[in-house]
């Protein structure tokens, strides 16, 4: 039981706020990328539908493909239940267009020709059919399990170019990113395209980049975050506590002043009471003796 005194850690959000370690949002994806859909071939019979979070599934019938998530193909692939249909992308030629994509200097984003979570979904599902490498076990319809992913081994070094490249790509678009900001004085910050950039890159670049872009600001006089400038305290190191004591002073000066300005306000309307007021049956009385007298 933790004391009160101890510190708790933060709670994990995978949709929040809550800075999450790079292995717990590797492992957050690989869990979302279970709910992408795929299609198999089940060597069963099932005629009704099953209900799960993410809709309805099925009904089974042995030796026609139906779709369903990715978690369940390869949880039935594992059972040698069916038959895992690789996705159109996991295609030698179609990898080999992405690779010369990427490597094009004239190509700033990445390439649409693959999903968000593909080292994910490609992972799984060579992982489960045990492709490549010679290791191929015997399938669910008899066949081997190389047999359901062709030329598993150049799928494999495809896909590890392709990362390998794109992360190349990113550092690259960074440094040339980070060049810009600091050789110009702008009040506009500096963007780098990463249309269609992949889930795992995502999370192996967020850390770096956010310490690096943070730093950056600080260097450059624009704070360290997007939404607080400097000035207002906000600021890392030494810099960041002098503006902080500085808005701390500040914002204590505008108080005094505004409790002196209140009570000198109070003094005067105190002064005001006490000036006697006529009252409106004695200024009658006077109207009416300079009537009588002219």
């Amino acid at each position: 039981m933790a004391t009160s005194g101890s510190s708790n850690p933060p709670a994990i959000s995978f949709f929040g706020n809550t800075p999450l370690s790079t292995n717990r949002a590797i492992a957050a994806s690989n869990f979302l990328a279970g709910d992408e859909t795929i299609s198999i071939i089940p060597s069963f019979t099932y005629p009704e539908t099953i209900g799960l979070i993410s809709g309805q599934v099925g009904p089974f019938r042995a030796g026609m493909d139906t779709e369903v998530p990715l978690w369940m193909a390869t949880m039935l692939r594992r059972r040698k239940l069916a038959k895992i249909i690789p996705p159109s992308w996991m295609d030698i030629s179609v990898l080999k267009d992405v690779l010369r994509f990427e490597r094009d200097p004239k190509e700033a984003s990445f390439s649409p020709d693959i999903p968000f979570r593909h080292a994910e979904i490609s992972h799984a599902i060579l992982s489960a059919c045990r492709a490549g490498s010679g290791t191929g076990g015997s399938g669910a319809m008899g066949d081997g399990g190389e047999s359901e992913v062709p030329n598993a081994d150049q799928i494999k070094l495809l896909l590890e170019d392709i990362q390998r490249v794109r992360m190349d790509k990113i550092r690259r678009n960074v440094h040339t990113l980070s060049a810009q900001t600091l050789k110009t004085k702008s009040k506009y910050e500096s963007i780098i395209d990463v249309t269609n950039i992949g889930s795992l890159e995502m999370h192996q670049i967020k850390p770096f980049i956010t310490d690096a872009f943070k730093n950056q600001r600080e260097l450059s006089g624009k704070g360290s975050s997007y939404s607080t400038p400097l000035e207002e305290g906000e600021g890392g190191g030494s810099g960041g506590g002098r503006a902080a004591v500085a808005s701390g002073s500040a914002r204590r000066g505008r108080l005094r002043t505004s409790r002196l300005a209140r009570s000198n306000n109070e003094e005067m309307d105190d002064d005001e009471l006490e000036i006697p007021r006529p009252m409106e049956e004695d200024v009658d009385e006077e109207q009416q003796q300079q009537e009588q007298q002219q």
